[in-house]
């Protein structure tokens, strides 16, 4: 949690005053040149930008230039309009998150955390910026998580009890439980994910009138929260406990299934009730989650009074869920020339899309900061590792959007740091045009996007988001490859 968690936080606190700013419409006003223009405009807007700096008269100014520079890919003026800005205002919101960026979040141990957050708050007191607590949030949350890690529990949940926004609690109170409990501390765990799952549970349950961004984002981490608090109770044994939340839950937010089935399952099994059990396994099985197959094909037994059978039924679930991946890949399909791509891989040498001319190409555009990227990734290790034999289809990881100057390097420790055995290439090439990396000539959005490029250099295929589920990734993969290897139809 560095830079993306400062950049998250700033969002997400400037996005509630957008629409009460005036320098707000600054940026609406420029942003077909921020997502369309070529580069000549790009740099013709720097240049108007940077004249007019010297008739600003307050730091807002300042920062919205500074967000459109970014936009625009001009990391020199915009850094050059940053340190103006500083000079300007020692006190302000850009020095302050320069030095939370460059000072807190690259502190490497707790103690040195510690540190640098005495001097925040020193120097930048919390009640001077009280409209935007989240920044100070992202702070603590950081530091209790760090103490955590170290074990030291006194001090992690003495800076949780600092954070201000309700809304933002879970963020820091859930991997600071989780850490703890990894630490075998299940004592203090349990009431700081309770809380969580108590927060969360508020902003659910709100009259649809009242729910505002803040109370959207807080309800979407119901079903983590529940299940970290509740698998406590399952591993205490405490499952009628456990079967109360659980279902209190799913009448609240019945969408929450699935996040919330593993723990549904090992409840219902423990109060009895067998056969519950068994459908709720059945889905997960039938949705490719194939690790849960011992204890699936254990109840199967138990209620069939024996095994014979099973073979079929396993099989039938399969099939099913094979028939529902084609059926969804239908949604993914499309038919479009590749834009050709000359990046330079982690070795230094370049690779280009025409040379792999003849291949089934998979492209998964990614970077460090992406959860949801790197939560993909195990599947797509081993959807890679599934065709390590086949050299007709290469798998290409397109690092892209990353924020750190020493994006390279983080990018090569992530990669060892998690044995992943990919073929990354560094989309840090700008179209000399437009100034735009590969990821905007595909029409890439968000991340992850993944795209299943055919034999003749055709996008067959363009998916985004992301599952943890490595079994089910495996086989979409699958059936996205062996359909794209197949002449197109049409």
């Amino acid at each position: 949690m560095k830079v993306k968690a400062l950049t998250l936080a700033l969002l997400l606190a400037s996005t509630v005053g957008y629409a009460q700013q005036q320098t707000a419409n600054r940026y609406q006003q420029y942003l077909p040149i921020i997502e369309k223009g070529t580069l000549a405009q790009k740099d013709s807007l720097a240049k108007a930008l940077v004249t007019e700096v010297k008739t600003y008269k307050t730091e807002a100014d300042y920062r919205t230039t500074i967000n459109i520079l970014r936009s625009l890919g001009k990391e020199e003026e915009m850094t050059s309009l940053e340190n103006s800005a500083k000079k300007k205002y020692p006190k302000g919101t850009i020095t302050r998150d320069a030095f939370i960026t460059n000072v807190f979040y690259n502190a490497e141990t707790s103690t040195a955390k510690e540190k640098a957050y005495t001097e925040l708050i020193k120097k930048w007191p919390v009640k001077n910026f009280s409209e935007e607590p989240l920044t100070y949030d992202y702070v603590l949350g950081s530091l209790a998580v760090s103490f955590a890690n170290e074990g030291n529990a006194q001090k992690a949940v003495h800076y949780l009890s600092e954070m201000k926004e309700r809304f933002w609690r879970g963020n820091g109170y859930i991997p600071v439980g989780q850490a703890l409990l990894q630490a075998g501390d299940t004592t203090t765990a349990a009431p700081l994910l309770k809380t969580a799952m108590d927060d969360s549970y508020y902003y659910l349950t709100l009259p649809e009138e009242q729910k505002d961004n803040k109370a959207r984002f807080a309800a979407m981490g119901y079903a983590s929260s529940m299940s970290a608090y509740v698998n406590i109770l399952v591993a205490q044994k405490k499952y009628a406990e456990a079967l109360g939340y659980i279902e209190n839950a799913l009448k609240a937010a019945p969408e929450q299934a699935d996040g919330l089935a593993m723990v549904y399952y090992k409840s219902l099994l423990g109060t009895g009730r067998k056969l519950e059990a068994y459908n709720i396994l059945t889905r997960l099985y039938a949705k490719g989650q194939f690790a849960i197959e011992k204890d699936l094909k254990k109840l199967y037994t138990e209620l069939n009074g024996s095994a014979q059978g099973y073979e079929n039924f396993n099989a039938s679930l399969k099939t099913e869920l094979t028939q529902n991946i084609r059926n969804h890949i239908k949604d993914m399909a499309t038919f479009k020339p590749a834009p050709n791509f000359e990046l330079f891989n982690l070795k230094g040498e370049k690779i280009s899309l025409a040379s792999l001319k003849g291949k089934v190409v998979v492209l998964d555009f990614w970077a460090t900061w992406c959860q949801p990227c790197v939560r993909s990734f195990p599947g797509m290790k081993a959807a890679q590792e599934s065709y390590a034999n086949d050299k007709d289809v290469q798998f290409l990881f397109m690092n892209t959007w990353e924020r750190d100057k020493n994006y390279k390097e983080n990018v090569v420790s992530f990669l060892a740091k998690n044995n992943y055995p990919f073929e990354v290439l560094y989309d840090d090439q700008k179209d000399p045009q437009t100034g735009e990396v590969m990821a905007a000539k595909y029409g890439v959005k968000g991340i992850p996007a993944k795209f299943v490029i055919d034999k003749e250099g055709n996008i067959r295929y363009f998916l985004t988001g992301s599952s943890p589920n490595v079994d089910y990734i495996k086989l979409e993969m699958k059936e996205l490859i062996e359909a794209a290897k197949k002449p197109y139809k049409g």
